[in-house]
C-alpha cells in the first residue's frame, strides 16, 4: 500500500473513493480492511490540513480586502 501523500486534494478524495468501493466489498478480508482503513486514515487527515489551510487563506484574503 502507497503510504505517500497525493500531489492534490482532488487525488486524495479520488483514492478514498476507491478504498471505500473496495471496503464495501463483502469478500474484503480483515487483513485488508486494516490496511485499507489505516491508508483512507491517512488521506483524511491530509485532507484535513489541505481545507484548513485553504480556509485560512482564503480568510486572510477577504480580511485584507476589508481592508482596502
Amino acid at each position: 500500500m502507497n503510504n505517500e501523500l497525493p500531489q492534490s486534494y482532488d487525488a486524495a478524495m479520488e483514492e478514498l473513493q476507491r478504498l471505500v468501493a473496495q471496503l464495501q466489498d463483502p469478500d474484503c478480508k480483515v487483513d485488508r480492511i486494516c490496511d485499507l482503513t489505516q491508508r483512507a486514515t491517512q488521506l483524511l487527515k491530509y485532507c484535513r490540513e489541505r481545507l484548513t489551510k485553504v480556509d485560512t487563506q482564503l480568510a486572510q484574503l477577504l480580511k485584507e480586502l476589508d481592508n482596502e
